[in-house]
């Protein structure tokens, strides 16, 4: 561990320290950018200690601190390197010795903790330069996930999770049905300490989409399109389910309206037996970066009312994907990726029938009570709502 009886690496015949830009101050500069030779440095005042400032460092750059200064990225994220400097500053600002350590060698207290940006204004942001330009990020926190590794059982179950969480938030419901080599995610290096896993971009199998007739009338630019925009749709519930929660309204009626959303986001959110203590999503919206972290006590109130819903009214959303007439009954790929059987009554199952050539892969919306079964969910459909086929959501 380092300490300031350490013996130093030199002292740089004493260069004189000017920052090139502030980024934060109190009683002068606290966190700034300076360059020294050729290197690009960001600077975090940690401590003063017989006389003399001293000054964290590690290499930066313009992407960098732009995120920082525009509260896409954490200290902590500007401050995540594989090796640091160590100065110390006379009241003059000149270097009165350095020294070269790794992060093991330093205390946690110089360090920001994760999520805090410059101001705090800027609210929680992300901690890595993935997450900030991620179509999706999901992050997981827990004791048991560290910078040394994890469980592998462990990493398996949660790389499970995203993968499927990932796919529901994103795929088109045109791709739904199709086969898991037509649609698939491409992602940035896992990051451990906490575990990371960032969406960059959609792999769109334009190859295997042409085989099947139905989707001719799309390019791959509709797809990627899609994706994003379905990207931006979660952002925006996301929000929304946050604010419900934090404000003490995720009351019965709620969840009967966002039923489907709240039941793929609890999927992946922690409960009180679990490791993880923490899951935190980032995701580009139309407004910009929306981040938002649901620890366990705001994952377990949204895990009761999703695993309370059964038997009792829900708003279901997918797309048509059978119908049978002799049970008066449909069958749909919901949102959530689980086929569902719903009963209609005798004059809206006519209704339907009288569309029968177009109701195929149609997007539907429907009222009623479920049944969760392990296989195919039940539906008891009250009300219905057909939505435009041509709309690629």
């Amino acid at each position: 561990m380092w300490n300031l009886d350490s013996l130093p690496d030199g002292n740089l015949d004493r260069q004189v320290i000017v920052p090139v830009d502030t980024l934060y101050e109190y009683d002068g500069p606290m966190i700034f950018r300076t360059r020294i030779g050729l290197v690009d440095l960001l600077c975090n005042k940690v401590s003063r200690r017989n006389g003399l400032d001293i000054i964290l460092a590690c290499q930066t750059d313009d992407r960098t601190i732009t995120a920082l200064k525009d509260g896409k990225l954490s200290v902590h994220g500007a401050f995540a390197r594989e090796a640091y400097w160590i100065i110390s500053l006379d009241d003059e600002d000149r270097i009165a010795a350095y020294w070269n350590c790794r992060r093991v060698d330093l205390p946690d207290r110089f360090f920001a903790k994760p999520g805090l940006g410059l101001f705090h204004w800027f609210g929680t942001v992300p901690d890595s330069l993935e997450q900030t330009s991620a179509l999706l990020a999901i992050k997981f926190r827990g004791e048991a996930l560290t910078e040394a590794g994890m469980p592998f059982g462990k990493l398996k179950g949660l790389l499970d999770q995203a993968f499927e969480t990932a796919r529901k938030i994103l795929i088109p419901p045109q791709l739904a049905n199709t086969k898991s080599s037509t649609f698939d995610l491409e992602v940035a290096p896992l990051r451990f300490a906490s575990l990371m896993i960032a969406v960059k971009e959609p792999v769109i199998n334009m190859q295997a989409i042409r085989r099947n007739r139905t989707l001719d009338k799309y390019e791959r630019a509709d797809f990627e399109l899609a994706v994003r925009n379905r990207g931006a749709d979660f952002a925006t519930r996301l929000q929304d389910v946050y604010r419900t929660t934090q404000n003490n309204q995720l009351d019965d009626r709620y969840a009967e309206e966002n039923f489907a959303f709240l039941d793929v986001l609890a999927d992946i959110l922690p409960d009180e037996q679990s490791f993880i203590d923490s899951v935190e999503f980032n995701a580009a919206s139309t407004h910009g970066l929306t981040t938002v972290v649901f620890r366990k006590d705001e994952a377990s109130a949204i895990k009761a009312k999703v695993q309370g819903a059964d038997a009792r009214r829900v708003v279901e959303h997918g797309s048509v994907t059978g119908i049978t007439v002799a049970s008066k009954s449909l069958r749909i790929r919901s949102v959530r990726q689980k086929d569902v059987t719903c009963y209609l009554t005798a004059d809206h199952f006519a209704e339907l029938l009288a569309e029968r050539e177009s109701i195929l892969n149609r997007a539907i919306e429907l009222r009623g009570t479920l049944t969760r079964r392990q296989r195919r969910d039940l539906l008891q459909v009250d009300q219905y709502r057909l939505i435009d086929r041509d709309i690629l959501l």
